[in-house]
């Protein structure tokens, strides 16, 4: 992944979370990401459900992992999934940017 996909999954994942991730590398993102899952899931899994329908997450891939264990041990399966979404759709607009598309 280059850097320029990074800012922008960054820049999406920030206005889908209401956060401010000021982070340049993919593991911090995770762990950070990681956290603020685990709060939605605690307190506000109805915010959590429209953020990833909203990104467009596997909805039978997060099924999968909420029946698979507990919070802790989901979420940073989750965070990777939502990381996976999010560069998928920084590198499509990358690429419309660049006229490859």
């Amino acid at each position: 992944m280059n850097p320029e996909e990074l800012k922008i999954g960054i820049s999406l994942l920030e206005k889908e979370f209401e956060l401010e991730l000021k982070l340049d590398e993919l593991e911090k993102l995770e762990a950070v990401l990681t956290n603020e899952i685990i709060r939605l899931m605690l307190y506000s899994s109805e915010k959590l459900w429209n953020i990833l329908y909203r990104i467009d997450v596997n909805e039978k891939q997060v099924k999968d992992l909420f029946d698979s264990g507990e919070p802790k041990t989901i979420a940073p399966a989750i965070s990777k999934l939502i990381i996976n979404r999010m560069m998928q759709k920084a590198k499509t607009r990358l690429a419309y940017r660049e006229g490859r598309i």
